[in-house]
């Protein structure tokens, strides 16, 4: 099963378990990154889970080399996994995979995605008016440091973001 038919079908997951997918998940995009290559569409549906529990981040088809000789601002990827300089038209970079995975913890934690709109203009102009919905406001069962884990990652501003994937680890 994917992780987005694991919350169709279960609703969100436990702040725990959804962490342990996290450490799993940064794990796997540290590698990527490493082998010096960006994923462009981390999110729940393109991770799987086998029957022994083991996570497999897959479908790299949108995926290239993160050396800048193939980067482009091509828009490319899932809008509400992206992150909003993506959406605005730059390259995508290590910091817009962190972006995306934030999104996936979101999803997995609430059961639904931080920012949301009907079509990609609205996306857009919701990331730039509102931005993300606080984590507080959907879990406030959730401890503040896990919390301050997943809105860091999904933070609007690149630079806030962790800059590496081991570092969100």
């Amino acid at each position: 099963d994917s992780l987005d038919d694991v919350v169709a079908r279960d609703g969100a997951m436990g702040v725990e378990d959804a962490l342990l997918v996290g450490i799993d998940l940064a794990s796997a995009l540290g590698a990527v990154h490493a082998a010096r290559m960006l994923h462009r569409d981390v999110k729940a549906r393109n991770v799987v889970r086998q029957r022994g529990g083991r996570l497999v981040l897959m479908d790299f088809g949108a995926g290239y080399r993160a050396d800048g000789a193939s980067a482009a601002a091509d828009g490319v990827g899932t809008p509400l996994y992206m992150a909003p300089e993506v959406l605005a038209g730059a390259p995508a970079s290590v910091q817009s995979d962190i972006y995306g995975l934030g999104v996936l913890l979101c999803r997995l934690v609430t059961g639904s995605y931080p920012v949301t709109a009907e079509d990609l203009a609205g996306l857009e102009a919701a990331h730039g008016v509102g931005g993300p919905r606080r984590l507080a406001d959907q879990r406030p069962d959730m401890p503040v440091a896990a919390r301050d884990v997943i809105e860091r990652a999904c933070a609007r501003d690149p630079g806030l973001r962790y800059g590496h994937a081991q570092e969100l680890e």
